[in-house]
């Protein structure tokens, strides 16, 4: 059954895993990053995961308010992850240096996975549209991960903009 599945999987899931893959093990390298940027990623993992619930909130409407406060929590807590040492503004080039890490590409596979599980278990059981017990959790865990990725950015976000003037060297360190 399972060599089945994955056959009958079409072709555009395997290349937006492969695309995704390849974004998460480029954010492993240490790079210069606008500011804007930051936002992209987690933005379209957001709409991944609201594309995956949206037939789940349609029969049962209270499970987007489930996902938003998963999505509101989860964002304030990634906001207060610690900044990866090493990261500091460019202040001449106006980029933020990211030194590399593994919690993108463990976001982005776990989330591809639930979309991809949560896919095939609604296509092999439909009624599960319906049921709390299944779009409650799928609900918590769409919003949760979304929120980390997009607090993480916005957290980021937050170190271009500096609190007070600044008068000293090109390059602030943030570790």
């Amino acid at each position: 059954m399972l060599i089945q599945i994955l056959l009958h999987t079409p072709a555009w899931v395997w290349v937006l895993a492969c695309t995704l893959l390849a974004l998460g093990l480029w954010q492993r390298r240490a790079r210069q990053v606008r500011p804007r940027r930051l936002l992209i990623l987690p933005l379209a993992l957001l709409g991944l995961g609201l594309w995956s619930m949206a037939p789940g909130f349609m029969a049962l409407p209270w499970t987007a308010a489930l996902w938003a406060l998963a999505l509101a929590c989860s964002t304030a807590l990634g906001r207060r992850l610690p900044a990866p040492r090493g990261t500091h503004w460019l202040m001449a080039s106006r980029q933020l240096h990211l030194p590399g890490s593994w919690l993108p590409l463990v976001l982005i596979v776990l989330i591809f996975i639930l979309r991809y599980l949560t896919g095939v278990a609604l296509t092999l059981n439909p009624g599960w549209r319906e049921l709390a017990v299944v779009q409650g959790p799928l609900a918590l865990l769409f919003g949760a991960l979304s929120g980390v990725f997009l607090g993480r950015a916005l957290g980021l976000l937050q170190l271009t903009r500096p609190t007070m003037p600044c008068h000293g060297p090109a390059a602030v360190d943030l570790a």
